[in-house]
């Protein structure tokens, strides 16, 4: 971790000190004292950069804090971010792969915010307050249970159990075909060849895992609004693939936990399944009209879900699947012992309606992309 000289960290003290201030005067006087300095882009960059590395060690990883971050601030902390991790020869594969989901990397020379502030076309002081409102959003983030190991500790093995590629990419070229058919039952189709697939290959690879692997978690998080339904459809996905989720309404995230495969794919269709849900929704509708759909969007995906799992249930593997059932019960319970049922109620019939339609024309396949809102 690359220290900052003394001038630079007492300025970047101050920037944090600005971050919590209540007196809007008083923080514009402060940030007008720190621009006035040269070091003022670097202060800024060590600032971020050391909000974001005391973050690392709550529990936080790149995903949570670029999913906890509100849109418009998501380019700079993503730039922090990759600012960060830059300075660690090694992390650990899963920090990797969140480094690239959300596209972090260092594309720029000398201090970020000059060279943000250049790409955003913005004046010194903007980009300056634009720091100090992201400091406001990651200093009181709170520890959340570690489910990624920091980036700095001592992993040199690849985590084993994921999903082969040769798999997925056969999902996403069935996914890929479905959305671009004209004909609904063609796309139905395209969708129960892609879930079978799923399903095989989850059948398969319990098959040959023998003891069962440790069960793993990780953290999906939800754009708001609405984000207690769309919490509801991540939980319909997780049950259908053999995991538990519980749902942190303060943050906007759904901690899902399970075996690395049924994690990988219980992800890729979740967001998939957002996707659609947003593009069902782009016509508009009340709130409560919108609240409704997505309530009934859920609860018919998980139907649909449910439906296909016992249809393509192998009896054979019945022990191999309960004792990992064990295990994912045992790792939920112990990460969170005191979770309670929460129960949605709605008010449109209309939005309900529309929800379930809305469902049975999903495509139940996995993709890459983000959860909308």
């Amino acid at each position: 971790m690359r220290t900052p000289d003394r001038e630079t960290a007492l300025l970047a003290a101050r920037l944090t000190e600005a971050a919590v201030m209540v007196d809007g005067r008083a923080r514009s006087i402060l940030l007008g004292d720190v621009q006035a300095h040269p070091r003022a882009a670097a202060a800024a960059g060590a600032a971020l950069a050391h909000a974001v590395e005391s973050l690392w060690r709550r529990g936080w990883g790149p995903v949570d804090v670029a999913g906890a971050v509100p849109r418009g601030l998501s380019e700079l902390v993503t730039a922090a971010i990759a600012g960060q991790c830059a300075c660690y020869d090694k992390v650990h594969p899963r920090w990797r792969d969140q480094l690239a989901e959300i596209g972090a990397k260092v594309w720029w020379s000398g201090d970020l915010l000059s060279a943000w502030a250049d790409h955003k076309r913005l004046p010194m002081a903007e980009a300056l307050a634009k720091t100090v409102e992201l400091l406001a959003v990651l200093l009181p983030l709170p520890p959340l249970p570690e489910l990624v190991p920091p980036p700095d500790a001592v992993v040199a093995l690849e985590p084993v159990g994921r999903v082969d590629a040769r798999v997925l990419a056969k999902v996403r070229g069935l996914l890929a075909k479905a959305e671009s058919t004209p004909f609904a039952e063609e796309a139905e189709a395209l969708s129960a060849k892609a879930q079978e697939l799923m399903t095989r290959y989850a059948v398969e690879h319990a098959a040959v895992d023998e003891p069962p692997m440790e069960a793993g978690a990780i953290r999906l998080w939800m754009e708001a609004p609405y984000q207690g339904p769309k919490a509801q459809l991540v939980d319909a996905v997780a049950g259908a693939n053999r995991c538990r989720a519980v749902f942190y309404p303060k943050l906007g995230c759904v901690v899902v936990v399970g075996h690395e495969t049924d994690l990988e794919f219980t992800t890729l269709l979740a967001r998939s399944l957002h996707v659609q849900a947003a593009h069902a929704l782009s016509g508009g509708g009340s709130k409560s009209y919108r609240h409704a759909f997505l309530v009934a969007y859920a609860q018919r995906v998980r139907e649909r879900l449910t439906a296909v799992g016992q249809v393509s249930a192998d009896t054979r593997l019945v022990p191999v699947f309960a004792r990992r059932e064990a295990a994912v019960r045992t790792r939920f319970e112990a990460m969170f012992p005191g979770v309670r049922l929460r129960r949605s109620s709605v008010r449109d019939a209309e939005g309900w309606g529309a929800g379930r339609a809305a469902a049975d024309r999903a495509e139940l396949v996995p993709q890459r992309a983000r959860v909308a809102g």
